[in-house]
């Protein structure tokens, strides 16, 4: 079985949100895209923290803004495979996600932050060299607000947690949000008013990978 975790919390000026999901699948390969999009690409490496990232994180920043940059060409390449391949994903999230993306139009693409990727990265290394639960507070019990405000992020912010052993995989169940009535992560992920993005990703036992995604709103 493949089993993904997923947890997304949200913080604004009023209000936080946090929620849980676990997705269980049949082991066997899911669909990986054969395309990329050269102005994606040239997004992604024209922002000089993209390069120090390693690959499997410029993965997740990739498929990330190319779902934000082209929504309706990332259900028709990305998730409609996925799905094919997976028929038990094809529910009611499936259906509001096509919604969604079909509705959302292009949104701005995230622009790295090495605050956020210096957070994010953090607390990836944090709860995976301990092999802590997956949580969004840290080993010591510090939480993520705390945690972000203590970095210098002064405006809203919001963290997706995620683990897998497929990046592509990982990244389609946050968008679909099984089980989560709210759709926290999707509501994220397609936030036009979140512009700045950090990522950090460590090995988690033998084939899985803790995935932090850290998110903002301009800080200038």
């Amino acid at each position: 079985m493949i089993k993904s975790l997923l947890i997304s919390l949200l913080i604004a000026p009023l209000f936080s949100i946090a929620q849980v999901s676990v997705v269980d699948l049949v082991k066997k390969p899911s669909p990986q895209p054969i395309t990329r999009d050269a102005e994606v690409d040239i997004w992604n490496n024209g922002q000089s923290a993209y390069k120090g990232l390693s690959d499997k994180a410029k993965e997740v920043v990739y498929w990330t803004n190319y779902a934000r940059f082209h929504p309706k060409r990332f259900w028709d390449s990305v998730i409609a495979p996925v799905l094919e391949a997976f028929p038990t994903l094809h529910g009611p999230e499936a259906r509001s996600l096509q919604q969604d993306l079909m509705s959302a139009g292009s949104l701005p693409m995230f622009s790295l932050n090495t605050t956020l990727i210096n957070t994010a990265q953090a607390h990836a290394n944090d709860i995976s060299r301990r092999q802590s639960p997956i949580s969004h507070n840290s080993t010591n019990g510090t939480d993520f607000g705390t945690r972000i405000k203590k970095a210098g992020i002064k405006y809203c912010a919001s963290e997706n947690l995620s683990m897998g052993s497929d990046i592509v995989l990982a990244v389609v169940l946050l968008y679909l949000d099984i089980g989560l009535p709210e759709a926290g992560h999707r509501k994220t992920l397609l936030n036009a008013n979140l512009l700045e993005m950090g990522v950090g990703l460590a090995k988690y036992g033998k084939e899985d990978f803790f995935i932090v995604q850290d998110f903002a709103c301009s800080q200038l």
